[in-house]
């Protein structure tokens, strides 16, 4: 289950980012929802489309070449949905899994869509870094807090593996399970850290146009962070 630990048939220990993995059935299995990004991404390429094909009439090619062109566009913007979405299911994240501490050293391997990595060994202690980011809003801004969670497993200043886990995990808990299975083998960093929405501001132009900007580097306050 996402955000869980889970023991391998060897003795290995997993940190579970998503169901599945490690193997080329993740290709098949990911095809429908691939087929439906493209899908969805041909719908997104109408709003290019239509006012592309409106210039090409009215520049006198005929219908013939307004086909033409929406066909191209949309068979682009399918294509690029789809192969987008099965190279992300197929090389994503899945789970990091630990080696038996039983076995020496403990050494670290990513799994992703379609198989495992190598096993990483390092000079240095491997720290598991969970962290909990909650964005919140700014004044009357009517949008709710929003909340990332975050999984860094670091070995000798430098990542090994990262991955965005569900909102919903228990990271306390996440990293107690971790520290069980794994012992004094790795050190677990728990962080949260609070930080506010940029406001947004309205600025209106000389034409009477109301636009909007949330850049400017004004907001109702920074960040704020605990471990």
């Amino acid at each position: 289950m996402p955000g869980e630990v889970e023991r391998g048939a060897a003795g290995t220990t997993d940190v579970v980012l998503r169901e599945g993995g490690g193997s080329w059935l993740t290709l098949p299995r990911s095809v429908g929802r691939a087929a439906t990004t493209g899908l969805l991404a041909g719908l997104a390429g109408l709003v290019l489309a239509v006012p592309t094909a409106a210039v090409v009439l009215l520049s006198g090619r005929g219908w013939a070449a307004v086909w033409v062109v929406v066909s191209w566009m949309e068979s682009a913007a399918v294509a690029l949905g789809f192969t987008g979405a099965l190279a992300a299911a197929c090389f994503r994240v899945y789970r990091i899994t630990f080696s038996p501490s039983s076995d020496g050293p403990l050494m670290v391997r990513v799994v992703r869509g379609l198989r495992a990595g190598p096993w990483r060994v390092g000079e240095g202690p491997i720290r598991v870094r969970l962290e909990r980011v909650i964005e919140e809003p700014c004044g009357d801004d009517p949008n709710p807090a929003t909340t990332v969670v975050s999984l860094r497993v670091i070995r000798d200043d430098s990542d090994i593996g990262r991955s965005v886990l569900p909102p919903g995990t228990d990271i306390p808990r996440l990293g107690a399970a971790l520290e069980e299975a794994l012992g004094s083998s790795v050190v677990i960093e728990l962080h949260v850290r609070r930080k506010t929405r940029p406001r947004v501001t309205r600025r209106a132009n000389r034409g009477g146009f109301t636009g909007i900007s949330g850049a400017g580097g004004y907001s109702c306050g920074g960040g704020s962070g605990g471990g």
